[in-house]
């Protein structure tokens, strides 16, 4: 699999090397028209044929099956000069982690695609200024979390439906990973735990996550491509999750039995924050589920749940 993840990245950068971005014609009316997604945020939509759209289609396809309907894919064109300034760091920062582990052997910046999934109000502030805040549960420390290009389906699992049709926005970035340190479930880590490391992962070998630091997630991270889609309603979504006979407080007191008090004071500031409108309902429920995993939650709202409906 790593082969495979290896031939992508390289498909992919030779497809860079000749790539062009055309402006969109001019309008005669005296009416200007609407800015398409595509041009309010500075991306070019790609094609069945272009290379690159042709390999993230049979990516995607190959790691969600036909069970997601994919709508567009869209390259960065970095026309802006916040967003042709974040290249031109980015380049920088990958010379200098080059330079870093010149004569390891472990092939230098590491330089890897990865995936993210960010909301559609976020996503125009990404590709100009950058990543403000990681929106995952911090299990893993304080950064942000990527699947690695063959990993979307963990991406997509973890993510929140944009809307009720299912509507998902995920980045498609290169990564410089560097040289990479294992970082346990549950570390409040946010920066390398020494110089010699650039990035975290949870698995060495294999690995499901990859961990920038709060500290490197704008010099370490280039947004290239955004994949559009659809996944269904109940997409991974646990049964019965929605049901109104089991209230949160309730599932909180009883995931308080299995998970350390660190969880639980994150659980309880998401249903807050839901509680006070800052999030809405989906969103809790998604953060609930990449805290305690499906098959935990299923667990407790089959033996809780039941028991509220008998009494």
């Amino acid at each position: 699999m790593d082969y495979a993840r290896t031939e992508f990245q390289a498909s992919l950068d030779s497809d860079q090397e000749g790539s062009t971005i055309s402006e969109s014609g001019s309008c005669d009316s005296y009416e200007q028209p609407r800015p398409s997604f595509a041009d309010e945020h500075g991306l070019m939509e790609l094609f069945e044929g272009d290379k690159a759209y042709d390999l993230i289609y049979r990516n995607c396809k190959s790691g969600l099956g036909d069970q997601c309907q994919l709508l567009s894919i869209l390259r960065n064109g970095f026309r802006t000069l916040g967003a042709r300034a974040k290249l031109k760091t980015f380049q920088v920062f990958q010379e200098a982690v080059e330079m870093k582990h010149v004569g390891e052997g472990g092939g230098g910046s590491r330089v890897k695609y990865g995936w993210c999934a960010v909301t559609k109000t976020e996503l125009k502030s990404i590709l100009e200024y950058g990543f403000s805040q990681p929106s995952n549960d911090g299990s893993y420390g304080r950064g942000l979390y990527l699947s690695p290009d063959n990993a979307l389906l963990e991406c997509v699992k973890g993510s929140a439906a944009e809307s009720e049709d299912g509507m998902r926005f995920l980045l498609l970035s290169r990564v410089i990973l560097g040289k990479s340190e294992v970082v346990p479930r549950g570390s409040t880590q946010s920066c390398p735990s020494s110089p010699e490391f650039d990035s975290g992962v949870d698995d060495l070998s294999s690995p499901k996550k990859y961990i920038v630091w709060s500290t490197h997630m704008n010099t370490h991270v280039l947004p290239e491509f955004l994949v559009c889609l659809k996944t269904p309603f109940n997409f991974n979504s646990p049964r019965r999750l929605r049901s109104p006979w089991m209230p949160f407080p309730l599932l909180i007191k009883a995931l308080s039995k299995f998970l350390p008090p660190s969880q639980i004071f994150i659980i309880q500031k998401h249903y807050r924050d839901q509680q006070n409108m800052r999030i809405s309902r989906s969103e809790l429920i998604q953060r609930v589920r990449r805290i305690t995993g499906d098959k935990l939650l299923v667990h407790i709202i089959k033996a809780v749940g039941n028991k509220v409906q008998q009494q």
